[in-house]
């Protein structure tokens, strides 16, 4: 008695993988027409569900009557879904790490030969972990003097400054208030020993933050000095744009006019373009060390930035996390926390060397 042979399951699709530049990959595929009918098949099945046409219902026309009318947007959908599943099987096979689409460069197609790709793609650099624990930094001082207290003082008083009659009765002239109770209270302060206290928790608030960006900026300058490696130019493109664009908005939000704002991106487009290339790099460095120490981001920590960034728009959670969903900017929150988290670690595991602040001198 002879058994029923079991049709075996459609080949994988053969890809050649070549090196084409720094981080870039060239791909030649093809994927035989006996894997491309049963995604014909489900797309053509699509179709005809939501079309209606004359003389039947919506769902109920033949499928050979559908594929007449739609044989143009079918075939199109069809070859879409065809060479995305031929990309991620051949990315997966091949282990490459893709930062950015396909560039699809040629695509032939015909009903008896299957499909023929050739494209290109960005990848990860491939580089060694440098040494990233025990990173020597230094953490300025942090005080506040007399003399700091009065110049925050000063500008208060600039700030509360009012126009008044000149003695010719013409023109007006500036007048300062007193510094003294009176005027503290008029800024909402019993006294002016409470607003001088107020004016020293600022500048000290201040100064810690200026204190922790400038060792954060350090251990960022040791990272990117320890690695050293091609990356990825359409990356370093697109985010040299980001940049370019967040400093063009700055500009024209602070006042600036078009021509000045278009004179003063020519002057900085070298130092965007830095900036970009440091951008990239770091984040692959922070990556790397982050997989290297298994750091993953929480539910917990997604639950807690999604409030935190509902505060800071002032917007309903909800609201926030709909917007998330619909720009598919989730990945981006998790790839941002998963950063913090890896500085945290290297800023722990640092060697911080405390920097004592100049004596001041007695009068």
């Amino acid at each position: 008695m002879f058994r029923k042979k079991t049709p075996s399951p459609p080949s994988a699709p053969a890809a050649a993988v070549s090196d084409a530049g720094p981080c870039q990959k060239a791909l030649q595929l093809r994927v035989g027409s006996e894997r491309i009918a049963p995604v014909r098949a489900a797309v053509l099945e699509e179709f005809r569900k939501d079309t209606t046409l004359a003389g039947f219902r919506k769902g109920k026309a033949p499928a050979e009557i559908v594929e007449r009318h739609y044989a143009k947007p079918i075939q199109e959908e069809t070859l879409q879904r065809v060479m995305r599943q031929a990309f991620q099987e051949a990315a997966t096979t091949h282990r490459l790490k893709p930062v950015g689409p396909f560039e699809v460069g040629r695509a032939d197609f015909s009903e008896t030969d299957g499909l023929m790709l050739e494209a290109t793609v960005e990848v990860e650099p491939s580089f060694p972990l440098g040494a990233y624990k025990g990173i020597p930094l230094t953490r300025p001082p942090v005080g506040v003097s007399a003399q700091d207290i009065e110049q925050a003082l000063a500008k208060l008083q600039a700030s509360s400054a009012q126009l008044v009659p000149s003695k010719e009765g013409e023109a007006k002239e500036r007048q300062l208030p007193a510094i003294d109770d009176e005027w503290a209270k008029d800024v909402g302060f019993e006294t002016l020993q409470k607003l001088k206290e107020h004016a020293e928790a600022k500048l000290l608030e201040q100064q810690r933050a200026a204190q922790q960006q400038a060792v954060e900026s350090a251990l960022y300058e040791a990272l990117l000095a320890r690695h050293t490696f091609d990356l990825p130019a359409r990356l370093v493109s697109h985010q040299t744009e980001r940049l370019t664009r967040d400093f063009t908005v700055r500009l024209l939000l602070s006042g600036m006019p078009e021509e000045q704002v278009k004179e003063r991106l020519t002057q900085f487009t070298d130092q965007l373009r830095q900036a970009g290339e440091r951008h990239v790099k770091l984040g692959f460095i922070c990556d790397r060390i982050a997989d290297q120490e298994s750091i993953a981001v929480t539910q917990d920590e997604l639950v807690g930035r999604l409030w935190q960034l509902a505060r800071r728009w002032n917007k309903d959670p909800a609201e926030v996390r709909k917007t998330l969903d619909a720009q598919g900017l989730w990945p981006s929150v998790v790839s941002t926390i998963r950063q913090e988290k890896t500085m945290a670690m290297l800023l722990a595991h640092a060697t911080i060397n405390e920097t004592t602040p100049p004596k001041e001198e007695s009068a």
